[in-house]
Parts: C-alpha cells; structure tokens; sequence
C-alpha cells in the first residue's frame, strides 16, 4: 500500500511518470477554483499532504526499488506541483496554470540552481526537497508573471 502512494496510485509506473502526476495535480486545480475555501489554504494542505505521503513511503519505496530517488516515486511531485500553486493560485486562468506547470516541469527536470545537490539528502528527505523548492521556484516566477501588464 505505501508503494502504490508513493506512486501516485501507480501514475509513476507509467512512462514519464513524473509529468503525468504533475497533469494530475493540475486537473485538482478545475476542483479547487469551484471550491468556497482560499485557493491558497487548499493548495498549500495538498502540497503538505503529499509531502507527508512522501516523506512516509520514499524511504521503503527506494529500499523496494533498490535504488536512490526512483522515477516511479511521484508523490514529490504531486507536493512541489501544489506546491506551486499555492503561491500562485491559477483559480480560472488556464494561462498561469500552463505557465506554472511548465516552469515545474522544467526545473525539476534540469535540476538548476543547486536542485541537483538537493537530491543528495538521505531516504525521503532527498526525494522530496528538490521538488518543493522547484515548486517554490516556479510558483513564484508564476505569481511574478501574472502581474504583468498584457500587451
């Protein structure tokens, strides 16, 4: 059982696993923009969940796996995703919602800004606190953009 939520209820078995639990956590978005609770409070308990969820199961499902950071653990990134947005909520706007799951995807998988070394961390720890900070990261350049003015 702690294998199959470390997986994302077995999203992280399937190719590019990762991204597929950062669509996931995308569609829970559609949910919490027609909620009456704070899109933030929501997204911000989700990622704290997940991470929970992570940091219980990552250590036995990298002893299972044999192997450090496993590609089939998704529970990381279902907790930097909400993560993400609970810094920039993106409520209706599809625009912020892309921009946020892109710019996930990509630090966490270029690993930039010292993401890499993150990932050193022993058991669950290692797993998950490179997906959170590239959470951080990308919710907040998110958050940054949508003050833009549009042209």
């Amino acid at each position: 059982m702690r294998l199959f939520l470390a997986t994302g209820f077995g999203l992280g078995r399937f190719p590019f696993g990762g991204s597929l639990a950062s669509l996931a956590a995308c569609f829970f978005a559609v949910v919490v923009a027609d909620s009456s609770f704070p899109d933030r409070l929501e997204f911000a308990s989700l990622a704290v969940a997940a991470s929970v969820i992570c940091l219980a199961t990552g250590g036995e499902a990298e002893r299972a796996l044999g192997r450090k950071d496993p590609l089939e653990v998704v529970a990381d990134e279902f907790a930097g995703m909400w993560l993400a947005f609970a810094i920039a909520p993106p409520g209706r706007n599809l625009a912020l919602l892309f921009v946020a799951f892109g710019l996930f995807r990509l630090f966490d998988g270029l690993k930039p800004f010292g993401l890499k070394k993150l990932q050193a961390a022993p058991g669950a720890v290692g797993i998950l606190v490179d997906d959170l900070v590239a959470g951080a990261i990308a919710g907040g350049i998110a958050l940054a953009a949508s003050y833009w003015p549009a042209a």
